[in-house]
This record gives structure tokens, C-alpha cells and sequence, in this order.
């Protein structure tokens, strides 16, 4: 498959809403061919030592060209940015899941489409550890039980791994292309999403991290697109609607029931896009709306408004989204054209930017320290 087709196909496989300017200068920019790409190893800047200092990561997609994506890195107590502390080498086509746990990173590389993807286990400072070609595009993960949970979307099942070594333990069947992973306690939840153009799915598989068996299937509304858990120990799943709505439900993760829903589809808060956020500080989370901002709701009261307006919507796009409820600060991976290098956007708890930091092509993921 060409580079182009490759594009864009993840793309709409994410479910992300792009505007059609968008995806039309992602495919002229795309025209370039494989053969004049060139690896690059530079790291820029690494941290001496990472383990005790407070950080976010963030994770670039790239372009598709080898060397394109980036692992950067904000050291917020001294806020200084690296742009690559990948080492050695670097990453390959598309990576898309980021998990930091227990003092070490994990990256997903989902590589060309069809085809098996990687995982990578680094330390904190980006140095990678151990590394293995697992399932096909693999793109999110999580862990439980001393295990990773890998969704593999073409293949409609979830990869587990043993957390350390990264030996291959089984395969999970799941529902239509499942996404984005969550854990709680020794249970696994996946959202299952759909192909493009075609099958599509409105569930949420359940899965023993003890049997590493799928024991129950939670149905939502269509797409599910972002899974958390609550200060109060339940499980939130997103679901994006049409230009104006969305919904996000409050589900028991021990009996599965749905506990209560958040219908979010009046005034400039436009509905629900992806990337709930929790604040440990509060009864309120964070995510993306359809309108490309960034929504805070209040779970107790439903009450919900727009914290940080994308007022530059034709140049800007809110890719991707994270909260530090301990710094108090929004975190925004903005994609801008896609063809051009992203930033990360910092935003202080009342919405006002505080800094920008140029990353790779197509910022995505964010994981905070």
C-alpha cells in the first residue's frame, strides 16, 4: 500500500474528525515516495535522569517515513523540552499507544497496514530496554496483572504480553476494530469501534486479566472513542454522535451496568470527541469535543462548558488531550496540518496558555509523569 493510502487510512480508522482541507494537504504532502526518506537517529536534549523528575511525554505519529515519529518530553520542574529521547535508533511507521507505568514507557508502533506491528518497553529516560513485533497494527494498550493488553484493530482482538519480558502470552477475541484500552483493578475494558465504510460497533469488551478470557460485553452507543476511571472507582466511556452531540456513560465496572449518562449537546461545547481526562481534585473531567475544544464537566452537578476555546480551528487541531491533575495543567497535542511539525500546547487550570513546544509531525499521545 502507498504511503498516501496509508495516510489516510489510519486516519480515518481513528475515528478522528479532520476537516477536509486537512485531509486533502495530508495527501498532497504524502505524494513524496519511500525512496528518498533517510533515517534519523538525532536525539535532541535527552534528560540526564528522567526517574524522579516530572514529566509528560509525548508521542508523535509522524508522517509514515521512517525516523518521522518522535517520543519528546516536558520536564515541568524545570520546564525544558526535549523533542527526542527515543535511543537508539528510532521509532517506526505510526506509533500510537503511550503508557508510562511503574517507571517505564511503553509505545505501540502499528507499522503498515495490514501487517504486524511493534511494541517497545523503554525507561524513563527513552532508552529502549526490550522490544517485539506483536499483533497486527497494534495501537493502544494498557496493563494488569503483570501483563500488557495490546488492541489490535484489523484483527477485531487484543494482544497479551508479559509485561517485563515482552514473551507473547495469548490472543483475545474482542468486538469489530477495537481501539482504546483501560484498565481497573485485574479487569480489562475495550472499546470496539468499526471499519471504515464498513461493520461498525456500539460495545465494550470485558476481560479477566486472572483467565485472560473475555467475560462480558457492555453495550454503549456506537464508536465508543475514549474509556477512564473515575476518582470513585467506576468505568466512563465516550461515545461521539453527529456534529452537535455526544454521550458519555458512567458504568459500574463490577456488574457492568450503566450507572448514568452525560448527553453533552447544546451551546459551543458541541458534543463529545475523545480523550476523557479525570481531575483526582474534583468531581470534573476533561476531553475533546466535536468542535475541536476542550470541554470540562462536572459529574455530579452534569453541568459542562468550554475551558479551552480552539479559536484557531482552520490552522489548529486538537489531536490529542491530557490533564496533570498534581501541576494543574492542560496538556494539548496539536496536529496543526499534519504535514508540518505539531506542538505541545500547555494550558494553566483556567485555560490560559502558558507555553508552546514544537514536536514531531502529527503529536498524538500523552502520557503524564
Amino acid at each position: 500500500m502507498t504511503l498516501i493510502k496509508l495516510r489516510v487510512f489510519f486516519i480515518k480508522q481513528k475515528g478522528d474528525r479532520l476537516n477536509k482541507f486537512i485531509a486533502a494537504i495530508i495527501i498532497i504532502t504524502g505524494i513524496f515516495s519511500m525512496q528518498g526518506c533517510q533515517r534519523d537517529e538525532l536525539i535532541t536534549n535527552p534528560p540526564a535522569n528522567n526517574t524522579s523528575v516530572k514529566g509528560t511525554y509525548i508521542l508523535s505519529e509522524g508522517n509514515g517515513t521512517p525516523g518521522s515519529a518522535k517520543l519528546s518530553f516536558l520536564n515541568i520542574t524545570d520546564n525544558t523540552f526535549s523533542v527526542n529521547i527515543f535511543s537508539p535508533g528510532s521509532i517506526g511507521l505510526f506509533p500510537d499507544g503511550l503508557l508510562y507505568d511503574e517507571g517505564e514507557v511503553y509505545i505501540t508502533e502499528q507499522g503498515n497496514f495490514g501487517s504486524p506491528g511493534k511494541v517497545y518497553r523503554l525507561d524513563s529516560n527513552g532508552n529502549v530496554l526490550n522490544s517485539a513485533v506483536v499483533g497486527i497494527n497494534p495501537y493502544s494498550l494498557t496493563t494488569a496483572n503483570g501483563k500488557l493488553y495490546i488492541t489490535n484493530g484489523p484483527a477485531n482482538n487484543v494482544s497479551v504480553l508479559n509485561k517485563s519480558n515482552l514473551s507473547f502470552i495469548t490472543n483475545i477475541s474482542t468486538g469489530v476494530y477495537p481501539q482504546e484500552a483501560v484498565s481497573f483493578g485485574n479487569t480489562v475494558f475495550i472499546a470496539n469501534t468499526g471499519t471504515f465504510g464498513g461493520d461498525t460497533d456500539s460495545t465494550i469488551s470485558v476481560i479477566s486479566a486472572f483467565s485472560d478470557q473475555r467475560i462480558a460485553d457492555i453495550k454503549v452507543r456506537q464508536r465508543p472513542s475514549s474509556l477512564a476511571v473515575t476518582n470513585d472507582g467506576k468505568l466512563l466511556a465516550g461515545c461521539p454522535g453527529n456534529a452537535v452531540d455526544g454521550i458519555i456513560y458512567k458504568i459500574d465496572p463490577q456488574n457492568y451496568s450503566i450507572l448514568d449518562s452525560f448527553i453533552i449537546n447544546s451551546g459551543n461545547a458541541s458534543g463529545f470527541e475523545k480523550d476523557i481526562s479525570v481531575d483526582k481534585n474534583s468531581n470534573n473531567i476533561f476531553f475533546i469535543s466535536n468542535a475541536n475544544n476542550i470541554v470540562k464537566l462536572d459529574l455530579i452537578t452534569k453541568a459542562y462548558s468550554v475551558i479551552i476555546n480552539n479559536a484557531n480551528i482552520s490552522s489548529d487541531y486538537f489531536y490529542g488531550y491530557n490533564y496533570d491533575s498534581s501541576s494543574r495543567k492542560h496538556f494539548i497535542a496539536n496536529a496543526k496540518n499534519f504535514s508540518v511539525n505539531g506542538s505541545l500546547n500547555v494550558y494553566d487550570e483556567n485555560g490560559n496558555l502558558s507555553d508552546t513546544f514544537t514536536t514531531g509531525i502529527a503529536p498524538r499521545r500523552i502520557a503524564v509523569k
